[in-house]
């Protein structure tokens, strides 16, 4: 019975993993997913700015705009490993030309500074793993990823209206440390679970 629902949910993976298919899913849902997205990254940003809130004469840091656009992350393909008993590997190729909008206040001293990040463009290749496999939609308990490779990474930096990628060999700079630091984060074998069905184990 197990292996015959094996293949049963294999058939049905494998459907959703058509590429069309997901792109116009992931369409449809990136107004929810950008509202949940920017929910998570506020609170995960909070903790990390309060740190700095009363050093060097920072009184405060919010965020002021917070969207990531209307224009959803797209995938170019995806690569599907063989399936093992309870869960299957797939590494999909994702672009995103988003047109964020990010906007973080920092009160210095009474005075306000603004900087702006926009025009956000990621390139990367993870590695899901969708396990284990069970018999309810959508087919699986949870999802852990992890990146094989440096993400590409370009953006648009504003500060105080001017803009900061402007200047001589900070852009590359900027746009090489980010991509060191999610590689170190996230690079395989480190892995993030995102729990998708409660006590499916």
């Amino acid at each position: 019975m197990s292996k015959v629902l094996q293949v049963v949910n294999s058939s049905i993976l494998l459907f959703f993993l058509q590429i069309d298919w997901m792109n116009k899913f992931i369409c449809d849902m990136w107004p929810f997913l950008d509202k949940a997205i920017c929910k998570i990254i506020r609170g995960v940003a909070k903790p990390i700015c309060d740190q700095y809130v009363g050093k060097y004469g920072i009184e405060s840091i919010e965020f002021g705009n917070l969207t990531l656009g209307a224009l959803p992350p797209t995938l170019q393909g995806i690569k599907v490993y063989e399936m093992r008993e309870k869960e299957l590997v797939i590494e999909p190729v994702i672009r995103w030309a988003s047109i964020a909008n990010v906007t973080v206040d920092v009160k210095v001293h009474s005075f306000k500074l603004s900087a702006q990040l926009l025009d956000l463009h990621v390139m990367l290749t993870p590695r899901v793993t969708l396990k284990p496999l069970v018999p309810s939609f959508p087919c699986f308990a949870s999802l852990c990823v992890s990146l094989m490779e440096k993400p590409h990474v370009d953006f648009g930096l504003k500060l105080l209206g001017g803009d900061v990628m402007a200047i001589p060999g900070l852009y590359r700079f900027i746009q090489e440390q980010i991509s060191k630091q999610i590689a170190i984060m996230y690079h395989w074998p480190k892995v993030i679970e995102v729990p998708i069905l409660d006590g499916a184990r």
